[in-house]
């Protein structure tokens, strides 16, 4: 019997590695790729889910957290003596529940200012906006039978407070604190009560107005562009791709607190960058948070409403002087008609007498003088005419005088009215921003 050897030829064998040779390195790209999907996926959940969780501190607490300054997720707001713009995301801080979450890297935009208008720093919560305002009569003029001493004031705007307090009184402006929708007015300037979104809003807007940040204030990098931005959060991507030791690439492993500049969104992946970057510039965040219809009512809106009732009340009350114009010209008129009555009294006195002496002087003279009785009558005849014109004017101007006195009287109840709702208009301003948006 032959024994046959068992085993593969060498020919076999070079098939069979050939075949691994081929498909080996396939299976390994393919599952590079399946990998950096599911990292990817991964990632960019996470990625969403702290950037939900940080407009959701926003709306909270009229501010954007801090950067953590490690993977622990409490929010670090100093670095130093310096405020932190870049770190970790602070997941702790924001109760997210993905401690991965700390592994992005997290930047803030920080411009603070002594101005509180001009203030950008997005990651402190600040009385920025104090709405325009118009000054209104302070004391408030009082209805009388006299021109006002207290007139209605020209509107004015001071710088840094965008406005001038209801009252008038520039030296001390409105209320003590604490801000309180239920006080009236509802909000002093510049106390923590009245930090809403409006002033996140104002900081987005003046933030907004400068693209190209200085150095030192958070950017992306697109091209060698610097472009500002409110807020960014990057992803590592699932290799260390540009070799250099770091799970980040390019911008994002060296941005800094001092040098807070990232890679822009939107960079294709290659073999030396894998990073995924989320962030929202200061438009995009202003037209999220719906700024433009809120900070045009808070800024404009009002001003202009209330610039209007201003207008109506000065208006009104020189109408008003101008109706008590009127009174004293009917007290004239009835002065001057009561005068012409004691005129007229005594011109048909006077023509009494004529008559008397014109009668004396026909019976003296046997009937020569007859003729002085005809004028005489005339006389009587022409003052008893204008006794009864006098009397006439007399009770015109009696009525005239009340009806002056009536119309002046009752339009008090109107310029009380227009003070009323010019200070209704400044108190229901602060009462919306101690409300807030």
């Amino acid at each position: 019997m032959k024994r046959h050897m068992m085993g593969f030829t060498l020919l076999e064998l070079s098939v069979v590695l050939l075949a691994l040779g081929l498909i080996l390195p396939g299976a390994v790209i393919f599952w590079q790729l399946q990998e950096r999907q599911r990292v990817t996926a991964v990632q960019m959940d996470a990625q969403q889910q702290s950037r939900d969780a940080v407009l959701g501190f926003l709306h909270a607490n009229y501010r954007l957290p801090c950067p953590a300054a490690d993977t622990t997720g409490a929010e670090a707001c100093f670095d130093g003596v310096d405020p932190r713009q870049m770190g970790y995301v602070p997941w702790r801080t924001l109760g997210l529940p993905r401690p991965e979450a700390g592994a992005l890297r997290y930047g803030v935009f920080r411009e603070p200012s002594a101005t509180a208008h001009q203030d950008r720093d997005l990651a402190v919560a600040r009385d920025r906006m104090n709405p325009l305002r118009v000054r209104t009569p302070f004391p408030v003029p009082q209805n009388r039978d006299a021109p006002n001493d207290d007139a209605p004031p020209i509107p004015t705007a001071t710088e840094g407070l965008l406005g001038i307090t209801y009252s008038g009184n520039d030296a001390a402006p409105l209320n003590s604190p604490p801000c309180n929708p239920a006080d009236n007015p509802a909000c002093p300037l510049g106390v923590a009560g009245a930090v809403n979104l409006i002033d996140v809003c104002l900081a987005l807007n003046t933030a907004s107005q400068t693209l190209t940040p200085p150095a030192g204030l958070l950017a992306t990098n697109l091209r060698g562009v610097r472009q500002s931005v409110a807020f960014v959060i990057v992803a590592p991507g699932m290799l260390d791709a540009d070799g250099d030791g770091r799970a980040f690439d390019g911008a994002n492993a060296t941005a800094t607190s001092a040098a807070p500049t990232f890679e822009a969104p939107g960079i294709a992946v290659s073999n030396t960058y894998d990073d995924i970057v989320m962030s929202s510039s200061h438009a995009e965040l202003f037209s999220e948070l719906h700024c433009g219809a809120a900070l045009s009512a808070v800024a404009h809106a009002h001003f202009n409403a209330a610039t209007g009732a201003f207008v109506l009340e000065r208006a009104l009350y020189d109408y008003r002087d101008q109706l008590y114009v009127a009174v004293k010209l009917a007290e004239s008129d009835l002065a001057a008609a009561t005068a012409g009555l004691a005129g007229g009294a005594a011109s048909v006195a006077d023509a009494a007498k004529e008559m008397l002496s014109a009668t004396a002087d026909t019976t003296m003279s046997a009937g020569a003088r007859a003729v002085q009785i005809g004028l005489a009558a005339a006389g009587i005849v022409a003052a008893a005419a204008g006794l009864a014109t006098a009397i006439d004017a007399e009770i015109d101007a009696i009525a005239s005088l009340a009806e002056a006195r009536r119309v002046h009287t009752a339009f008090a109840a109107r310029t009380t009215a227009a003070t009323e709702l010019s200070t209704s208009v400044n108190r229901n301003t602060l009462t919306a921003d101690a409300i807030g948006h």
